[in-house]
């Protein structure tokens, strides 16, 4: 099949006006061939400026292959999907709207790619750039709130639990054609923080024989901002991962009981591995990873309480 660009690099936005603009020139500011780019927005109905911010960037750079839409149906699996539809690349690069690509983002990827055509889905490392402090409570089991993902220097398959994160992927677009696009009863809707649209995928892309990969050298930095660390919020963001897997299995009796036990046990594991926090005086740390645990689990039972 033939395509007009060797890559589509994609954004899907929801009222971050202060950070996509950045997200956008951080992909235009590649050593790359623009003539074999796209970069496409996707805005999700911002209320906060973000159109007339990429109406005034494709204004200002009428020399860039950029162009921009606005989903209506309200989610980030509708915005994903609307960017993949759109895309007239081989290949398709998810950037998240607050991050930015580092040197050598889109020639890894477009190596990789052409060097392994086994290959249809890769992923790279996500380096959060706090912008506020970090409070107390936080510790390494929480980087997935601030989208970190590091799997090491070496380029490494996916095989399993682990896969790529939606801040910093890529997909062959074939991969789409073969498989489908992203589950739009899974994923974040407004304010909403249901989860696991990207886990989905990526069991349908393993599923179906197709090869996922870490990237190193795909790198990206994620801004992380002062609401991240909000309680409330990480409690909705902790019974959205339990309320996305309980939506994922939808239908699938036995997978949501095994997963139910999962999800207890991870619980009592919590407060074991938490006793080390304990034993350093660490209180906030032991109460907040016990909590993340126990709010995974009550998402599962309760969906919507991530909405809550």
């Amino acid at each position: 099949m033939e395509y007009l660009y060797k890559v589509s690099a994609v954004i899907c936005s929801y009222n971050r006006a202060r950070f996509v603009i950045k997200a956008v020139e951080s992909i235009f500011a590649q050593d790359f061939d623009k003539s074999r780019l796209e970069v496409i927005v996707v805005d999700n109905n911002s209320t906060d400026g973000t159109p007339e911010a990429l109406a005034q960037f494709k204004s200002d750079h009428p020399q860039y292959n950029f162009s921009y839409y606005t989903e209506h149906n309200q989610g980030v699996a509708w915005a994903r999907n609307r960017c993949a539809t759109e895309a007239k690349g081989e290949i398709i690069a998810y950037l998240d709207d607050d991050s930015e690509a580092q040197p050598g983002w889109l020639n890894t990827i477009v190596g990789y790619f052409d060097a392994h055509p086994e290959v249809f889905s890769v992923g790279g490392k996500i380096t959060p750039r706090f912008l506020t402090g970090i409070p107390d409570w936080y510790s390494k089991y929480f980087n997935g709130l601030v989208g970190s993902f590091d799997q090491g220097p070496n380029v490494k398959r996916l095989t399993g639990e682990r896969y790529p994160c939606g801040a910093n992927m890529a997909f062959r677009k074939a991969a789409f054609e073969r498989i489908g696009y992203f589950n739009t009863l899974l994923g974040r809707s407004g304010k909403g923080l249901l989860a696991n649209e990207e886990k989905d995928i990526y069991k349908r892309i393993l599923a179906g024989g197709m090869q996922v990969y870490y990237l190193p050298g795909m790198s990206v930095l994620h801004a992380v901002e002062a609401n991240k660390f909000d309680k409330n919020y990480v409690r909705r963001h902790s019974m959205g991962i339990g309320g996305g897997e309980r939506l994922r299995l939808k239908g699938m009796t036995g997978a949501q009981v095994k997963k139910f036990v999962e999800y207890v046990a991870k619980w009592g594991y919590a407060i074991v591995y938490g006793l080390g926090f304990l034993v350093k005086g660490q209180w906030s740390k032991f109460y907040m990873l016990e909590r993340f645990r126990w709010w995974v689990l009550m998402g599962f039972i309760d969906p919507a309480g991530a909405n809550g």
